[in-house]
């Protein structure tokens, strides 16, 4: 288990390798399209600890670029990607995005985790953004379009699901505890959001501990013995040490559930199954906003038949994750905008704002998402707004669907 996970680690290196030098990003199949660039800036962490998911994210957006340019290029123009590595270093954050303005930026992405500290600067330039996931607090933002909602709307989703399959009668009150990353907002909205929904059902939940720690916490015994007596517990981190709580919380003797959204679960599993036993990981429940790999739709056909045609070395490690299948998700929105933009404008004329609001009308209907289109609405600017809950099960060594995609309050549901 610690030589696969060694592997694992050494495969995120050398994405994040890749992802990070000049032009990469930028190749096809080798020729130089005419026309006019857009360059794409990413102001991300590719060997932090957020590493794996980042990289695995970016990974599947450059290969359906990659795809397009080969099979179907948009005439005139295309997206070219630049590249800014943070490191898990808050310094780093500004000091990326003004890097990537003076190289031409025309739309910016980042993590949610960072974009408040860029908030201000961004809105100050006028700069639009196109994020992976994001934050309740921008979901207005008109400068901000994001893949897929936020991490606290995945928590009402799994809180509702805990309430509903919960006998109070049988059991009395459902106890929750949580930990956390401190200082971060991304992090602390998501306790912020457990917190008010048990406030708001003090018959069916109840708190036990609360535990907000540093981002770079690796020892857990303080933290697992407040937590213990948790019916569920739930987590908001990334990366190592996500997996060292989990991994450590089972030695130590905890069997019962921990839940967490896509960003602090699913798309860190591959280093969590490397370090947990299966039997360990039994009662894991995560959000999602996609079908999962066994979905036998068009859009996972399409994701799967990529894997093997550009990753096929990575693609055992790939179909462990969930950045794969979210980064083509990202390419399809991109490029289905650009294309939409070319036709209006001429591909020689796109320019960054006209790539940003042909994203903003996005409407595309995908097979595996529980009939819930990808469009944004006037109170929430997030494209996939409907989320599943998957349970990883122990006897197939995978995640199961165990409540279909639904709404949640804080998207409109």
């Amino acid at each position: 288990m610690l030589n696969r996970l060694k592997k694992m680690m050494a495969l995120v290196l050398l994405i994040a390798m890749l992802a990070t030098l000049p032009g990469v990003a930028a190749c096809g199949n080798g020729e130089e399209t005419s026309g006019k660039k857009l360059i794409f800036g990413w102001d991300w962490d590719f060997t932090g600890r957020s590493a794996l998911g980042v990289t695995q994210l970016y990974t599947g957006l450059v290969d359906y670029l990659r795809m397009t340019k080969e099979t179907n290029p948009v005439p005139g123009t295309e997206v070219e990607l630049k590249t800014y590595d943070t490191k898990s270093d808050a310094a780093r954050v500004v000091v990326g995005y003004r890097w990537l303005k003076d190289r031409g930026m025309d739309l910016f992405s980042c993590s949610p985790t960072d974009f408040p500290m860029l908030r201000s600067q961004l809105e100050a330039d006028n700069t639009p953004s196109f994020l992976g996931s994001t934050l309740l607090e921008i979901l207005d933002s008109p400068l901000v379009v994001s893949v897929y909602g936020p991490p606290d709307s995945q928590l009402e989703v799994i809180m509702d699901w805990i309430m509903d399959n919960w006998d109070v009668s049988a059991n009395g009150k459902c106890k929750i505890g949580f930990v956390g990353f401190a200082g971060l907002p991304f992090f602390e909205s998501q306790r912020d959001t457990v917190m008010e929904i048990i406030n708001e059902n003090p018959d069916k939940l109840e708190i036990t501990s609360v535990q907000m720690v540093p981002s770079t916490t690796t020892t857990w015994a303080t933290e697992i013995g407040k937590l213990k007596d948790s019916d569920y517990i739930g987590v908001a981190m990334t990366g190592p040490p996500l997996t060292s709580f989990i991994m450590e919380s089972r030695q130590r003797g905890y069997e019962k559930g921990i839940v967490g959204p896509l960003e602090c679960m699913m798309a860190f599993w591959s280093l969590v199954k490397a370090a947990v036993p299966p039997a360990g990981l039994e009662g894991c429940v995560s959000g999602f906003y996609f079908p999962w790999y066994t979905d036998t739709g068009a859009f996972m056909t399409e994701v799967k038949a990529a894997m093997q045609e550009y990753r096929a070395d990575e693609a055992a490690e790939l179909l462990e994750g969930t950045g794969y299948l979210c980064g083509w998700a990202y390419g399809m929105i991109l490029v289905d905008s650009l294309r939409r933009a070319a036709d209006e404008v001429g591909g020689e004329n796109v320019t960054g704002m006209d790539l940003f609001r042909a994203v903003q009308e996005t409407d595309m209907a995908v097979e595996g998402f529980g009939g819930f289109d990808w469009k944004t609405t006037p109170t929430a600017n997030a494209l996939m707004r409907a989320v599943a809950l998957y349970e990883y099960k122990a006897n197939v060594e995978d995640w199961v669907m165990i409540e279909d995609f639904v709404i949640p309050p804080s998207l409109g549901g």
